[in-house]
């Protein structure tokens, strides 16, 4: 599986130089989006990804999660399909994630892209899993109980 061509296996692949992209985010971001889930690597990144395609970006977006669930076993990439309505797929190797940062452990990382004059956009995509404060019995989920006793 490690040698599969994933462009003749019907995957459209990212078409510009993505570590350089990835280093021109980083030094100088411009776009960072909070709530990194599917509906976003559908949409965003996505769009993200065809404007970097077509030479009209340079640089990427920065994805904020919550918090950190485990290691990044695909450095980044992401698959996204598609299925439309005359029944065909369309599969994409979506590249345009140049970092991630987390609400919490990213503090200082957030703090200096939002410093930085370069940075022209912060967009979020909120989904109901982000207005939760308790599980389907009605307990207060434990990050929400964390904050609450934190404060504010």
């Amino acid at each position: 599986m490690a040698n599969l061509d994933l462009s003749t296996a019907g995957y459209a692949l990212p078409q510009y130089d993505r570590a350089a992209m990835i280093e021109k985010t980083k030094a100088n971001p411009e776009w960072i989006h909070f709530g990194a889930g599917n509906i976003f690597k559908a949409f965003q990144a996505s769009a993200a990804q065809r404007l970097m395609n077509e030479g009209i970006m340079d640089k990427g977006i920065i994805a904020v999660e919550r918090k950190k669930k485990g290691e990044d076993a695909h450095d980044g990439y992401a698959v996204v399909v598609t299925l439309k309505s005359d029944g065909t797929v369309e599969k994409s190797v979506l590249g345009s994630i140049a970092e991630t940062c987390y609400l919490y452990g990213s503090e200082d990382r957030m703090a200096e892209i939002f410093a930085n004059p370069s940075l022209k956009m912060a967009s979020f995509s909120i989904t109901e899993k982000g207005y939760a404060v308790a599980d389907p019995k009605g307990e207060i989920l434990p990050d929400v109980a964390a904050d609450l006793e934190a404060g504010p």
